[in-house]
């Protein structure tokens, strides 16, 4: 069953509430809104009823972004209750007047969450799809023929994590070792924690992670960046080889550019000692031609 902090404040002379209206809530106020005690004992004087205590200790509520939060009520005992308001941060959103007719039972006193707005058993609020606007104080004031009581809800809204990505940075060290920069980040990271599990379980509470592996002397490592927040968590994993892979068949396999310099280098090597023998072979000739038989044969 719920936790809910509740306070009792009764008549003096035993004068009992009658029904409130339907579309109004005269008197119907969070105690915590309040400025001060004596205001406090003022404004529940005002309202027919003594001083109640502030919520200096909700019941906490976490719910998700677009989806479903119900509040749970629990009723007083016992007792016959007039009605019911639901407030959120001071301001009526539901009333309901438990022994009306059905059509007049219920009034959403908030026209721009008519349609999220669901009450549950024992008059529980739902609110679904969930907006950023909803968190907040809500409290539930129950109005019986001796009483009125308080009950207080923090409602806190969140992002379900999604997207989680880590960007890496891999080189190899002058002394043949791997060296490895990770960055794990997600989306809609606000009240998100981050870290990294690494070998042996060992948990590092940092978004960025350094890592210097040396295949000669170690075995494949994995590390896992996990993201947490309130309602959700996400992991990812990489693994040394996986990172690795790429600037170490960088060292075992010699440069691609090197060996087509080499390669350009001696066919232009051949071409022009081809050509030089074609040059000569024709110089041979043409001298021949020209009545100097003995030239050639010198050459």
């Amino acid at each position: 069953m719920t936790e809910q902090r509740r306070a009792d404040a009764r008549h003096p002379g035993g004068h009992q509430h009658q029904p409130l209206p339907l579309t109004a809530c005269p008197g119907c106020f969070c105690p915590s809104r309040l400025s001060s005690p004596s205001a406090q004992v003022n404004a529940a004087a005002d309202s027919g009823n003594t001083a109640s205590q502030d919520s200096s200790n909700p019941l906490t509520v976490n719910g998700v972004l677009g989806e479903s939060v119900t509040l749970s009520l629990k009723l007083p005992v016992h007792q016959d209750i007039q009605s019911i308001t639901w407030l959120h941060n001071g301001k009526s959103i539901n009333f309901i007047l438990p022994k009306a007719a059905p059509d007049l039972r219920i009034s959403v006193t908030d026209p721009k969450r008519k349609d999220r707005l669901q009450l549950m058993e024992n008059y529980s609020l739902q609110l679904s799809n969930l907006a950023t606007a909803d968190a907040g104080l809500y409290c539930a004031q129950i109005t019986t023929q001796t009483s009125t009581e308080f009950s207080y809800y923090t409602l806190q809204v969140f992002r379900r994590l999604r997207n989680l990505q880590i960007a890496n940075h891999t080189w190899l060290s002058e002394i043949g070792t791997c060296e490895i920069h990770l960055t794990c980040s997600v989306e809609n990271s606000n009240d998100t924690f981050l870290r990294w599990q690494v070998v042996g379980n060992t948990s590092i509470n940092e978004a960025n992670l350094t890592i210097s592996w040396d295949p000669r002397n170690s075995s494949e490592q994995k590390f896992t960046c996990i993201a947490e927040n309130t309602v959700s968590n996400i992991s990812f994993s990489v693994s040394t080889q996986s990172l690795c892979e790429g600037v170490l068949n960088m060292k075992n396999h010699p440069d691609t550019k090197w060996i087509i310099i080499v390669v350009v280098v001696t066919l232009i090597c051949i071409v022009i000692t081809v050509g030089l023998l074609v040059w000569r072979k024709k110089d041979c000739l043409w001298r021949t031609a020209n009545k100097y038989p003995n030239t050639c044969e010198k050459q």
